[in-house]
């Protein structure tokens, strides 16, 4: 599975919030609008009870919140950079995070998630591959960027 397959342009977002709390509900709520998600309430009382768990900040920079939604037919990414970097969400290596890549799944796709972290990680593994997404100003920007990056793990 690529990333093509579960991100599309209306998920991904310049995170406004500087705060961990702020960024998660950004991007439930970005789950939302798009129609994946249809009780953003769940979304997020699951996504914050992963957190509570441990932190889903992996280190340099990137974290990868996820829930499993009984019911939910696909798997899908909503994506967000923060240039600024949230300071509060706790990474494993202590540094800000600025890449933050949820993961929705349904309850029966545990493989689907692994494939869709595995990918995450070859993706994200390059520093210059990482800066060249968090130099993106529009969401425009980001969705091209992405995409051109993950179209060179596939050549």
């Amino acid at each position: 599975m690529n990333l093509f397959d579960v991100i599309s342009p209306e998920r991904v977002m310049i995170l406004e919030s500087a705060s961990k709390a702020g960024v998660l509900r950004e991007l439930t709520n970005l789950l939302t609008a798009t129609g994946i998600v249809a009780n953003p309430g769940e979304l997020e009382r699951l996504i914050l009870e992963r957190e509570a768990l441990m932190s889903t900040g992996i280190g340099l920079g990137i974290a990868v919140p996820h829930a499993r939604i009984a019911g939910l037919s696909t798997s899908c990414i909503a994506f967000g950079i923060s240039p600024e970097g949230i300071r509060d969400y706790e990474s494993i290596d202590g540094s800000p995070v600025r890449i933050v890549a949820m993961i929705i799944t349904g309850t029966q796709r545990q493989r689907e998630y692994i494939e869709l972290l595995s990918s995450l990680a070859r993706l994200f593994k390059d520093e210059s591959t990482r800066e060249r997404v968090l130099s993106a100003r529009t969401t425009k920007e980001l969705w091209e960027t992405l995409m051109h990056e993950q179209s060179g793990l596939l050549a």
